[in-house]
């Protein structure tokens, strides 16, 4: 099979389905990043009217609540696919519980990381470089692998990173829940601590659901789907160290500087992502067009139109024809009719002389 053959085989209007946008995504991501950031600055500043001390109840609420509003906003942002929503739920949901079944019990039970996760700062790191992100960022991969990935859910590009978010927010929501569980009051400075894990993972998440969706519609190299988990895990590992960090000079600067950090991680990756995302639609759809153009180039003339052009070119002969010539004109009924009279007369004077 020719090159040509392939292209011609290529549908170049489903090369531009795949590069649709949701701006919905985009729209109710910002959104969302917006909310943690202003919820962590009225916490901080007194400006709610929440209890010194929140429940438990109320606690789990605000683990919860970053994943209940993007998903609130993807639903009134993104109602022209009632299944891309409903499916970013369900990922939300089973991704949280695969991480209490999974990665929570290797965590607590097989590692034990918190026996020894706050020993020293490069205890920290390296157990969220070796063990924790490695854990989390695989739990994250393969509900999209086989969640996602194989079926007809993944119809465009950048629900690649939509449902990479979905499923990154259900993790942070449970993170966070374990966390708040033990303690017998949660303070409210716990808010801004629950959004910087829910920005943190969104864009890990987010990235990790981008190189999925370009494994599948781009086919790069077989190099480029590994090199992207790895680096979700340095940058799980660099965004956990570089928060702690934060909050540990916080007595130093001000209390809101992780909240600070995480925001600027958080919008600095979104940004990233949405360019990336725009530069790779762009690219197939300059495919689109050039598929396109040379199968127009490579197409057969159609059997219709030679049909078509064959009745012009009679049509055109018949038009240039010569007209037959004027036919003779009629003999003069009268005279026929004297010259046969004529002839009787003559016969019958013959026939008298005959007789005599």
């Amino acid at each position: 099979m020719s090159p040509n053959d392939i292209l011609y085989d290529i549908n170049p209007e489903a090369l531009r389905r795949i590069a649709r946008n949701r701006r919905g995504f985009w729209a109710a991501s910002l959104l969302t990043a917006m909310a943690i950031i202003a919820a962590g600055v009225a916490a901080g500043e007194g400006w709610l009217p929440w209890p010194q001390e929140l429940s438990k109840m109320l606690g789990l609420g605000l683990a919860a609540a970053p994943g209940v509003v993007w998903l609130g906003l993807l639903a009134l942002l993104v109602r022209d696919d009632e299944g891309t929503r409903r499916v970013a739920t369900i990922l939300w949901l089973i991704t949280g519980a695969l991480y209490l079944v999974t990665v929570y019990p290797l965590l607590t039970h097989l590692f034990q990381v918190d026996a020894w996760l706050s020993l020293a700062w490069w205890t920290d790191v390296l157990a969220n470089l070796l063990i924790i992100g490695p854990l989390e960022m695989l739990l994250l991969y393969l509900i999209l692998r086989y969640g996602v990935y194989p079926g007809e859910t993944l119809h465009r590009l950048v629900d690649g990173p939509l449902f990479g978010v979905a499923a990154a927010l259900g993790m942070a929501a449970v993170v966070s829940a374990i966390r708040i569980w033990p303690r017998p009051a949660i303070p409210p400075t716990e808010v801004w601590i629950v959004g910087e894990r829910a920005l943190t993972y969104a864009v890990l998440g987010g990235w990790l659901g981008y190189a999925l969706a370009r494994s599948r519609f781009t086919r790069p190299p077989g190099y480029y789907l590994p090199g992207m988990f790895l680096l979700t895990v340095l940058l799980h590992a660099l965004f956990d160290a570089i928060l702690r960090g934060a909050n540990a000079l916080a007595f130093a600067f001000s209390f809101f500087a992780a909240l600070a950090v995480a925001a600027i991680l958080g919008l600095m990756g979104f940004l990233l992502l949405a360019w990336r995302v725009h530069r790779q639609n762009q690219a197939i759809l300059r495919m689109a067009a050039r598929i396109e153009i040379i199968q127009e180039r490579e197409r057969p003339p159609s059997l219709l139109g030679d049909i078509v052009e064959m009745v012009g070119t009679q049509e055109t002969e018949a038009t240039h024809t010569p007209p037959p010539p004027p036919p003779a004109p009629a003999p003069d009924r009268d005279e026929d009719e004297l010259a046969s009279l004529k002839r009787s007369w003559e016969a019958l004077i013959a026939d008298q002389e005959g007789g005599q």
